[in-house]
């Protein structure tokens, strides 16, 4: 049995507005949410339209009831709870679309399209790039447009008349947009803070290394930091950035060493070529900062280790976008009076493991009067028959560093680091691992440095009585090319893009990749990352230094009324009747000559179409004139317009008109 809605509000185009609209403003959290919440959403919003569309009865309360507990149980089993970022939005997508189903009335539409509006700011948590941020802005423009919709009762307008009123809307809610924006006082931290997820995903390197890890890394084309240099930026050889240093070896994996104590490094024997420079990092879900080496000024909210690894202060893992300023020497020396403690943790190695490498550098020990001599031994082994490969074949699993050095001898940076320092233990030379990235690519646009997960790095550093430790890329034996000219260089571009840039000759690829990476950055400096520094920044570079909540929120107020009283002067503006609009001047002498004939003048709240009426039920014998007058005038002035043909007729009959 069917039954057509009874609320005059739910048209079936209005329903399937709305309907497309929740589509539109959900589509991204169906790209990351488990299946069956898609496939849920859509059968219901599929289910609403039919019923919208056939005219068919709305489910009982029963079945709404059964749908609402078995979608919230479904969704507390599959994230292990209900609140939370990604549940939460999730529990909340279910939820919007059931009530979708249950839609009956005008309130109930209301309440659909804030829920629409809301969930336009759940997609801001999870990404904040600009193509969202165009994307969201169409949704809401959307949404507005179904309010229109929604808003005319008894007709169902047209695409135009939706979308253009919604347009001047939004256009109008923009300056004050803008406004709360830049004079909001921000807080130093986040608005809420939203539970720690687990689930989150998580990229960069690892607090580990085996051969393999970094060369699988490379192929990623994801963003690591960027950077601003404050004056010019150093030599590309000399960009290595620090990051996890890698002390334990068990034959296979390197990874931390569980001593994180603070202290000898701070002073440096040498310490020259100070560079100043700006990081913007990406959230890795990890507590290790990145830094030129070696770190010289270290940020506030960050403490430097004894191995100069750079971390975030309480083990706190990076999870939104960080910007920190930094200062770092690139001429050093230090850590030559290492406590014994650490240098015989970098001289320990599995004897039951690798046996060959370990004989190899035990020989170039007994065959070298001093350490010089067995690097340069070192060097020449690997320059003399290894291979830079992104792709080595595989090697034996309980001596990796055997198969590596004397039968695959094909490798990525990591193999070479890896043999190279436990080849120096053997040879009784302190050692450890460096993991981080070196180089990156510089936008020609805005002079920044884009560091890319495909720069990841790994290098050695020795440690000499005299010296302290020293920083040995065995890399640089085997692929000069690769430390002083980037990763690309070496082993040709990697990845689609890379690929299509390399082999456009014009360079159009080229300069639209740099033009986008530049506005990114801008974005992300201005927009995503607008924070209490920023704010502050902002207004001390127009004069206003130390400037406080208490003045941005009067500012604020002031901009408020400010755009407020423009939009209305406008809209006053733009309703004013022109008196030296045609159509408006015979209208006024046709309402003139009708009072000095008798017929009580029109009033101010009186329409046309009104004020005919009233002539034609008094004075019945101009009836005929008067409708054919207030219908070209109606044309004119509120309808589609008039030719100025059109006008000079109406102007001609006003003036023939002559009421007795």
């Amino acid at each position: 049995m069917r039954s057509v809605p009874a609320s005059p509000h739910l048209d079936v185009r209005n329903v399937m507005w709305l309907l497309a609209a929740m589509v539109f403003v959900v589509a991204p959290h169906l790209l990351r949410m488990p299946y069956w919440i898609a496939v849920f959403f859509l059968a219901i919003v599929a289910w609403r339209g039919w019923v919208a569309w056939a005219a068919m009865h709305f489910p009982g309360r029963f079945v709404t009831t059964t749908l609402t507990i078995a979608a919230a149980i479904a969704t507390f089993f599959t994230y292990n709870r209900i609140v939370g970022r990604e549940a939460g939005v999730a529990l909340l997508v279910v939820m919007s679309a059931l009530k979708l189903l249950e839609m009956k009335t005008q309130r109930e539409v209301t309440l659909s399209i804030y829920l629409g509006f809301f969930l336009v700011l759940t997609n801001f948590l999870f990404s904040q790039t600009i193509p969202l941020g165009i994307y969201m802005l169409v949704c809401v423009w959307i949404f507005i447009g179904t309010m229109v919709g929604f808003n005319r009762i008894g007709s169902s307008p047209t695409l135009i008349e939706r979308m253009r009123p919604a347009g001047a809307l939004l256009a109008q809610a923009l300056p004050l947009m803008v406004a709360f924006f830049i004079l909001f006082p921000r807080a130093a931290g986040p608005l809420w803070a939203l539970p720690t997820d687990t689930r989150s995903a998580t990229s960069g390197l690892s607090d580990s290394m085996a051969p393999g890890n970094i060369s699988n890394l490379i192929k990623s084309d994801a963003i690591a930091f960027r950077v601003q240099f404050a004056g010019d930026r150093p030599a590309y050889s000399t960009l290595y950035w620090r990051g996890p240093v890698l002390t334990q070896f068990d034959g296979v994996t390197w990874s931390l060493s569980p001593d994180k104590s603070l202290g000898y490094p701070s002073t440096y024997a040498r310490a020259l070529k100070p560079t100043s420079y700006t990081v913007t990092l990406e959230p890795h879900n990890k507590t290790w900062l990145f830094a030129l080496d070696v770190p010289a000024l270290v940020p506030p909210d960050s403490l430097l280790l004894h191995d100069l690894q750079l971390r975030t202060p309480d083990q706190r893992p990076v999870r939104d976008r960080k910007r920190y300023e930094m200062t770092s020497y690139l001429d050093y020396r230090y850590g030559a009076s290492t406590p014994r403690g650490p240098l015989r943790e970098a001289l320990r190695f599995d004897e039951t493991r690798n046996p060959r490498t370990i004989a190899l550098g035990r020989r170039w020990a007994r065959e070298s009067g001093n350490t010089r001599e067995v690097l340069q031994k070192a060097f020449q082994y690997f320059n003399r028959e290894f291979t830079y490969t992104l792709e080595p074949p595989p090697l034996d699993s309980r001596d990796p560093y055997d198969s590596f050095l004397f039968e695959t001898k094909q490798g990525f940076c990591e193999h070479y680091a890896g043999s190279f320092a436990l080849a120096m233990r053997a040879a009784e030379i302190p050692a450890r691992i460096v993991t981080g990235y070196q180089g990156g690519e510089i936008n020609p646009l805005n002079n920044e440095l884009v560091v890319r997960q495909a720069d990841a790095h790994a290098w050695v550093e020795i440690w000499l009585p005299d010296q302290g430790w020293l920083r040995v890329d065995p890399t640089a034996a085997v692929s000069p090319l690769r430390i002083e000219s980037g990763v690309n260089a070496a082993l040709g571009p990697i990845g689609v893009l890379p690929r299509l840039i390399a082999a456009d000759p014009l360079g159009v690829l080229a300069g639209i990749r740099d033009a986008w990476r530049a506005m990114n950055s801008q974005w992300d400096a201005w927009v995503v990352g607008y924070s209490m520094d920023r704010q502050r920044q902002l207004f001390s570079e127009l004069g206003f230094p130390g400037i406080d909540w208490r003045a941005l929120g009067l500012w604020l107020m002031v901009a408020t009324f400010a755009v407020g009283a423009a939009i209305s002067i406008g809209l006053l503006v733009r309703d004013r009747p022109r008196r030296d609009e045609p159509s408006l001047a015979a209208w006024n002498r046709f309402c003139a000559k009708l009072a000095a004939a008798g017929v009580a003048p029109r009033a101010p709240h009186e329409g046309p179409l009104d004020f005919l009426r009233r002539v034609e039920s008094s004075r019945s014998e101009l009836a005929a004139a008067a409708h054919d007058i207030t219908q070209r005038y109606v044309q004119a002035r509120y309808g589609a317009g008039a030719t100025r043909e059109e006008l000079r007729e109406l102007a001609r009959r006003v003036r023939e008109f002559r009421p007795a």
